[in-house]
Formats: structure tokens, C-alpha cells, sequence
């Protein structure tokens, strides 16, 4: 499988989903930073970005996904873990494309109000069968107003 082609899977993955439930944080301005490893893939450089979250859509589930509607676009199911104080589950899978293989991620953040941090372990598999495992840590901070 091409990096790229596992790195935009992934990306679909991680950065695209519902916004389900209600994880509150701060409004602000964020950095998240992600680092994504796969086994027998040349290592990809950690990706942050920084987002402005506004009162009326501070939640966890904002700064992790997209809107319901992008998230559809790519043919994506999601199921929320058990509710746990300070611990956000769930669990992502997006079908493959004939762009990308699909990708099975399963997520466990740790969070306050004005930080998280997580591991999402991942499957890949494109459609000749072939399988790839990895894992991503997650993370993100308030770091100021917007």
C-alpha cells in the first residue's frame, strides 16, 4: 500500500465523524497535535492544527470531528463508548474507496475541560485483503482566546 493512500485513509478516520454526545470543554482557541505510526510503514511526521471552538460547540467530540455531514460523505459509522467521567471511547470505521482502504479505529481519551490526551489504535485494510495495524497518540490544549 502507497503511504499517501494510508496516511488520507487515516486522516478520513481520525478527523472525520459525528458529533454525538456531549464531552464539554473550554471555548478557545486549541492546538491539537496527532502521531500516527503503522507497522512497516515508513514513520509519517506528527500533524497539529489549531481550532477555534465557540461556546455553543464546545465539546470534545468538535475538536475530534467534523460535522455529521462530512462525516457521511464518507460512508463512516460511529459508536460511542460507555460514558465515563474525564474518559472518551469510540469506536470509527470507514468502508474502503477506490482511493483508500478502509480503516477501523478505536479510540480512549483522557480529558478536562481544557486539555485531552488519547491513543487510537487503527486497522487498515485495502481491498485485496491486505491488513496493516497501528496506533495514534492524540492530544490538545486551550492555549488562549480566538
Amino acid at each position: 500500500m502507497k503511504r499517501s493512500v494510508i496516511a488520507a485513509a487515516i486522516a478520513a478516520t481520525l478527523i472525520t465523524g459525528p458529533t454525538f454526545g456531549q464531552t464539554a470543554i473550554q471555548a478557545g482557541l486549541w492546538e491539537t497535535t496527532d502521531k500516527t505510526t503503522l507497522e512497516g510503514v515508513q514513520p509519517m511526521p506528527a500533524t497539529s492544527k489549531r481550532v477555534c471552538i465557540k461556546g455553543g460547540e464546545a465539546t470534545l467530540e468538535r475538536l475530534l470531528y467534523p460535522t455529521p455531514d462530512d462525516f457521511a460523505k464518507h460512508g463512516c459509522t460511529f459508536s460511542p463508548g460507555p460514558k465515563q467521567p474525564g474518559i472518551f471511547k469510540a469506536t470509527t470505521v470507514c468502508p474502503s474507496t477506490a482511493e483508500t482502504p478502509g480503516v477501523t479505529a478505536e479510540a480512549e481519551i483522557s480529558y478536562k475541560p481544557d486539555s485531552y490526551e488519547g491513543l487510537g489504535q487503527l486497522t487498515v485494510k485495502d481491498k485485496a485483503g491486505t491488513t496493516v495495524k497501528g496506533s495514534s497518540v492524540l492530544s490538545g490544549k486551550r492555549v488562549g482566546d480566538c
